[in-house]
């Protein structure tokens, strides 16, 4: 078998159908969709089985409730028999090229591949497609975003148990976590810029309700009074223009020196292209004059008072690297930091 699909679910009842549909519609037809039932208490058990009654590569696995979809992951890799394994969230879908897109990627001998993605909304309306850029990949990259969702990813079976498996995380982003140990563990990513997920954005979903735990320090103050001094100077929306000039001669230089690189396959870009790409992203990051570093908080710590960038991420050692490479990368931005809170 080809394929092994996983996909985690709880209570999603008949609106299952368009995902399970959207499986069995794939153009490449070796594949077994394995859907785990995480305690359901309505009818999405009953809607499933009349699908794998209907198709024999559909399976319902039934688990008690865990309330979270990593562990139901874990069983979907456990009873997995494909040689490929692919992730598909219980309201996303995929264009029927999905799996074939990715055993191009999975067969030119890397061992985890990804493609792009549209958004909607509940009504179908498009709210975003993944742009090139956001797919390239590499171990840095990863390291600072999560950049896939489930839905767009697969791997070589066997390969997220080598690392530990899916993890529960109360923060959220049990994904971004995964696919960063796999980078740390020198496993590659080939991408693709095909958008071949469809992604349900829902502000009910547990994504939309993330709760950042989990930070980096900008600087450290004696007191409240002085960190909001520092955080107002920091947030003045007259420094959008030098604050958007310095990220982009950062995002400009950091992806000049990332060696290797992955470009998805589907966008011809060479290191002009990129750099397009990238002051594009940071223009459209800074229309309106909008909130600088949204993700700044004013955090009392034993014996001072923080400034403190907030990541949703699994671990506060995930967090510390990401501080420690933003110094390392984002040099103007830091002179900037240095310049308003030296003056704050």
């Amino acid at each position: 078998m080809r394929f092994s699909v996983v996909c985690p679910t709880y209570n999603r009842g008949p609106a299952i159908t368009a995902t399970v549909d959207s499986v069995v519609a794939q153009s490449l037809r070796d594949w077994e969709l394995l859907v785990v039932s995480d305690g359901s208490d309505d009818d999405t058990d009953r809607v499933v089985a009349e699908s794998a009654r209907a198709d024999r590569r559909v399976r319902l696995i039934r688990t008690h409730r865990h309330g979270h979809p990593s562990q139901p992951r874990n069983l979907g890799l456990a009873e997995a028999r494909g040689e490929f394994v692919a992730y598909l969230d219980h309201d996303d879908r995929w264009a029927p090229q999905h799996l074939a897109v990715l055993a191009r990627a999975l067969e030119g001998g890397e061992r985890f591949a990804a493609t792009g993605a549209t958004r909607v909304d509940a009504a179908g309306t498009v709210l975003h497609v993944t742009p090139p850029l956001a797919l390239c990949w590499h171990p840095e990259l990863q390291l600072m975003n999560a950049i896939f969702q489930p839905s767009q990813v697969a791997h070589v079976a066997g390969l997220a148990e080598q690392v530990g498996g899916w993890r529960r995380s109360e923060s959220g982003l049990e994904d971004w976590d995964l696919w960063l140990r796999l980078a740390d563990a020198g496993v590659r990513c080939r991408t693709a810029a095909d958008p071949t997920v469809i992604e349900l954005v829902d502000p009910a979903t547990r994504q939309s309700s993330l709760v950042a735990r989990h930070g980096w320090e900008v600087a450290r103050f004696p007191d409240g009074r002085a960190a909001r001094a520092a955080y107002r100077a920091l947030k003045d929306t007259r420094r959008v223009r030098a604050a958007r000039e310095a990220l982009e001669q950062d995002l400009r230089a950091w992806y000049a020196d990332l060696a290797e690189l992955v470009i998805p396959s589907g966008w011809e870009a060479g290191p002009p292209e990129v750099d397009r790409a990238l002051a594009e992203t940071v223009a459209e990051a800074s229309i309106g004059g909008r909130e600088l570093w949204p993700d700044l908080a004013i955090v009392p710590r034993d014996g001072h008072v923080a400034l403190v960038h907030l990541i949703s991420c699994v671990t506060q050692d995930h967090a510390d690297r990401i501080g420690a490479l933003t110094r390392r990368v984002m040099r103007h931005q830091m002179a900037l930091y240095e310049d308003v809170l030296g003056g704050a």
